[in-house]
């Protein structure tokens, strides 16, 4: 059966430009805080990193613009689409108020931006990874293709 899911997530930095992952409990994977989009509810990709957000984090700051749309295809189970949109820069008290979901997240960490595709995440997502450095730096929106 083939299948659409569709996730929402937001990509922080701090404040020496190290970027912000979880490490969910039931994944092999770090991630970037985000999480599904409540689609039966008329949930928006936006709504839903907002809300994915403060659920994962226990924070609420103001999430940017959309910096990468990717459409992953896998034969035989359908496709996965992503929204990964800009948190900005954390400031010191939204990071120190950072309160893990612990149902779903043992940590988390900043990362050097070049640091992610070491093992620490799919490596199916290491094209979308370089697209969402390169759209926040050059303050633009991606769409990323990607066929397993």
């Amino acid at each position: 059966m083939n299948a659409l899911t569709a996730s929402a997530a937001a990509v922080f930095f701090n404040p020496d430009g190290e970027v912000l992952i979880v490490n969910p409990t039931y994944k092999d994977y770090w991630n970037l805080p985000g999480g599904g989009i409540d689609v039966d509810q008329g949930e928006t990709p936006y709504e839903a990193a907002v809300r994915e957000i403060r659920e994962e984090l226990g924070i609420a700051p103001a999430i940017g613009p959309l910096l990468v749309h990717a459409w992953i295809t896998v034969p035989g189970r359908g496709a996965q689409v992503l929204y990964i949109f800009d948190g900005g820069t954390l400031s010191p008290s939204d990071q120190a108020a950072i309160t893990l979901q612990q149902s779903e997240l043992s940590e988390y960490r900043f990362c050097p931006p070049d640091g992610m595709e070491d093992g620490l995440i799919p490596p199916h997502l290491a094209d979308v990874w370089q697209q969402v450095l390169r759209a926040h730096a050059e303050n633009r929106t991606a769409y990323v293709p990607v066929r397993l």
